[in-house]
């Protein structure tokens, strides 16, 4: 377990995270690339995570699992990402898209070009930006969320 600082929420809060929710990103985050031992920080049942900062508590990332409002969501990770990461199957990796913020939850969008991709083994982290990708860099997740109501 590790004492994590985070402003995720707009004031000092410590947290608690099991030693295996804290991961390397070697390089860093795009933007960010002197910052690379992170966190995440789930809440409960909520799909929304964060990506805390252990090298700055002022820099947290809001991020979500794309399959849960882009089902179809899909990308191959390179053979030297795949070693790098120590990825060898598809489940020993977390898939997770950083989110924007705004007043309106209605107004979130989610970076699909440029998924997170966090290895079960042994606690790496990387940003992965898709080239020659169709997705979308702002894509309204709440708006994808909505199901029709059955008449």
């Amino acid at each position: 377990m590790q004492q994590v600082t985070t402003y995720r929420f707009g004031h000092e809060e410590v947290v608690e995270v099991d030693d295996d929710q804290v991961f390397d990103f070697r390089p860093g985050l795009t933007g960010f690339d002197q910052y690379h031992r992170y966190a995440r920080l789930v809440d409960g049942e909520s799909p929304i995570e964060w990506l805390q900062s252990l090298d700055h508590p002022n820099v947290c990332f809001t991020m979500m699992e794309p399959f849960l409002f882009y089902p179809n969501y899909g990308f191959e990770l390179s053979d030297y990402d795949c070693q790098d990461l120590g990825v060898m199957q598809p489940q020993d990796a977390l898939v997770r898209c950083l989110l924007t913020l705004h007043d309106s939850a209605e107004e979130t969008t989610a970076n699909l070009m440029a998924p997170i991709v966090l290895s079960r083994n042994g606690g790496r982290g990387r940003q992965i930006v898709l080239q020659e990708s169709h997705l979308p860099l702002r894509f309204f997740v709440f708006e994808a969320m909505r199901v029709p109501m059955a008449a």
